[in-house]
Protein backbone atom coordinates (compact mmCIF):
# COMPACT_ATOMS: atom_id res chain seq x y z
CA UNK A 1 0.00 0.00 0.00
CA UNK A 2 1.44 3.38 -1.00
CA UNK A 3 1.55 5.99 1.74
CA UNK A 4 1.17 9.74 1.26
CA UNK A 5 3.11 12.12 3.52
CA UNK A 6 0.95 14.29 5.78
CA UNK A 7 2.86 17.56 5.80
CA UNK A 8 0.22 19.52 7.74
CA UNK A 9 -0.06 17.07 10.62
CA UNK A 10 2.01 17.13 13.79
CA UNK A 11 0.86 13.60 14.74
CA UNK A 12 0.72 11.77 11.39
CA UNK A 13 3.70 11.14 9.17
CA UNK A 14 1.87 9.35 6.35
CA UNK A 15 -1.41 7.60 5.46
CA UNK A 16 -2.50 5.11 2.83
CA UNK A 17 -5.85 3.59 1.93
CA UNK A 18 -6.87 0.40 0.16
CA UNK A 19 -10.43 0.95 -1.06
CA UNK A 20 -10.89 -2.73 -1.98
CA UNK A 21 -10.42 -3.79 1.65
CA UNK A 22 -11.39 -0.46 3.33
CA UNK A 23 -8.05 -0.56 5.17
CA UNK A 24 -6.49 2.71 6.33
CA UNK A 25 -2.80 2.59 7.17
CA UNK A 26 -1.48 5.33 9.45
CA UNK A 27 2.19 5.95 10.23
CA UNK A 28 2.61 8.20 13.24
CA UNK A 29 5.53 10.58 13.67
CA UNK A 30 6.43 8.76 16.90
CA UNK A 31 7.18 5.70 14.75
CA UNK A 32 4.18 3.38 15.12
CA UNK A 33 2.26 2.15 12.06
CA UNK A 34 -1.31 0.84 12.32
CA UNK A 35 -4.02 -0.48 10.01
CA UNK A 36 -7.59 0.51 10.77
CA UNK A 37 -10.13 -1.90 9.27
CA UNK A 38 -13.46 -1.08 7.62
CA UNK A 39 -12.80 2.66 7.32
CA UNK A 40 -15.27 4.51 5.11
CA UNK A 41 -13.86 6.44 2.11
CA UNK A 42 -15.39 9.71 3.33
CA UNK A 43 -13.39 9.45 6.56
CA UNK A 44 -10.17 9.04 4.57
CA UNK A 45 -11.05 11.97 2.30
CA UNK A 46 -11.76 14.15 5.34
CA UNK A 47 -8.52 13.08 6.99
CA UNK A 48 -6.46 13.95 3.90
CA UNK A 49 -8.19 17.31 3.37
CA UNK A 50 -8.10 18.50 6.98
CA UNK A 51 -5.82 21.22 8.30
CA UNK A 52 -5.60 19.22 11.57
CA UNK A 53 -6.12 15.62 10.43
CA UNK A 54 -5.61 13.60 13.61
CA UNK A 55 -7.23 16.17 15.87
CA UNK A 56 -10.39 16.32 13.73
CA UNK A 57 -10.67 12.66 12.65
CA UNK A 58 -9.12 10.66 15.52
CA UNK A 59 -12.42 9.67 17.14
CA UNK A 60 -13.95 8.42 13.87
CA UNK A 61 -10.84 6.39 13.05
CA UNK A 62 -10.46 4.89 16.52
CA UNK A 63 -13.99 3.43 16.24
CA UNK A 64 -12.53 0.77 13.91
CA UNK A 65 -10.67 -2.43 14.66
CA UNK A 66 -6.91 -1.87 14.60
CA UNK A 67 -3.84 -3.97 13.82
CA UNK A 68 -0.26 -2.90 14.50
CA UNK A 69 1.96 -3.14 11.43
CA UNK A 70 5.46 -4.43 12.11
CA UNK A 71 8.05 -2.65 10.00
Amino acid sequence: MELTRMRRSRALEAVGYDAATARLRVRFRHGGTYDYLGVEPEVVEGLRASAHPWTEWRERILEHEVERVET
